[in-house]
């Protein structure tokens, strides 16, 4: 008998792990994974995004946790690198996690595809426009911002507002840039444009200056679209402002935060940004307000719109899991995603359902100052 009893506790143990089976033990803690790139190129934008999600947490376990049971964040380290991602995912699921939190980058989303089919774990909130996330195959994946796609077609009609035609492209040398190249053709295609330049950068900006060199031989140009993460960005503007390259550049949302401010240091003036969320400091709205008050409580002063991101992100989670109740599961947890319903954040609607798990089709505009802050 007590042989058998063993056999049956094992059992049920395995079951948890894999979240199959309701996390009744209201002592234990209910696991939150999330993979982001604390090393690397966009390690300054990964710690933003933890601290912001520990923050959270923290808020939530201070008011009893979910139903009594204490929220546990645990993060990894994937160092902007897919298959450490992939890798990641595959941990954290073993390690009971009920759902992930806030992928970071396109080809390290796809990468967990697989493995939140395979465990039907849901992901909430990930930043990525592109690639396997918003395909069919993204089952599992619940995306709050918009699209690539919307942010492209955002700037290039903009631009054709103000009567900039001639537009170069510079795109990040990995899928994620080369996809979004894809897409900035269809969208300029669209407007019966083609591009003036196409450039290629290195994921670390090495070849900036050789870039911002091509920029300069283009002198009917009117907008640079920029479609790489934070060090190319930051470089490639750098550069070119020193080449005397005096034109707008557009940017994606991702980008959207103080390591990329903190870098452009002087060369600010004329970067554009999309926004996929509320602005972080117009405190007239209720979620901006919200998301300041946390940052304060956490004694962090700096608010960004992708810091803001990451908060939608985590509280559309935990407003799962307190619809999701005591029999809790990931399939309980997926379950009562679908029926969140309608959430308004200021311009910005969410709504998930069965089949339908890209919430926003919100895009707007931000330009930096000459101090370096966003105006929308």
């Amino acid at each position: 008998m007590h042989k058998r009893s063993g056999h049956v506790g094992a059992l049920a143990l395995a079951l948890w792990a894999a979240g199959l089976t309701p996390l009744q033990a209201e002592e234990r803690p209910i696991l939150i994974g999330a993979s982001l790139p604390l090393s690397g190129v966009q390690a300054d934008a990964g710690k933003e995004g933890r601290s912001v999600m520990q923050a959270y947490v923290d808020a939530v376990n201070r008011q009893g946790g979910i139903g009594g049971r204490p929220l546990q964040l645990q993060v990894l380290d994937d160092g902007y690198e897919p298959q450490r991602a992939a890798g990641n995912a595959r941990q954290l699921i073993q390690d009971g996690a009920v759902a992930l939190l806030s992928c970071w980058g396109s080809a390290s989303c796809g990468a967990m595809q697989p493995l939140l089919q395979e465990a039907q774990i849901p992901l909430v909130g990930a930043l990525a426009g592109t690639g396997p996330v918003r395909q069919p195959q993204g089952r599992y994946s619940y995306l709050l911002r918009a699209s690539t796609l919307s942010e492209i077609s955002a700037m290039v009609q903009q631009m054709q507002t103000l009567g900039q035609n001639r537009i170069a492209i510079a795109y990040q040398q990995d899928s994620f840039g080369q996809n979004s190249l894809e897409t900035a053709r269809a969208v300029l295609g669209s407007h019966s444009l083609q591009p003036l330049a196409e450039i290629a950068l290195e994921p670390s900006g090495g070849n900036a200056a050789a870039a911002a060199a091509q920029l300069t031989q283009r002198s009917q140009l009117q907008g640079v679209i920029v479609l790489a993460g934070a060090p190319a960005t930051v470089s490639l503007i750098t550069a070119a402002r020193q080449a005397q390259v005096g034109v707008p550049f557009y940017n994606l949302a991702a980008q959207a935060h103080q390591g990329v401010v903190k870098g452009l240091g002087e060369h600010t003036r004329g970067v554009i940004f999309t926004t996929l969320v509320p602005s972080p400091w117009r405190t007239a709205l209720a979620v901006s307000k919200d998301y300041q008050q946390l940052l304060g409580t956490a004694g962090k002063q700096s608010a960004s719109y992708m810091g803001m991101e990451v908060y939608l992100n985590v509280r559309t989670l935990v407003d799962g899991l307190r619809k999701a109740g005591s029999g809790l599961t990931r399939a309980s947890l997926a379950t009562a995603l679908d029926s969140l319903g309608e959430m308004h954040y200021g311009p910005m609607n969410i709504r998930f359902a069965s089949g339908r798990h890209h919430g926003s089709s919100y895009v707007g505009l931000a330009m930096l100052n000459q101090q370096g802050h966003f105006i929308d």
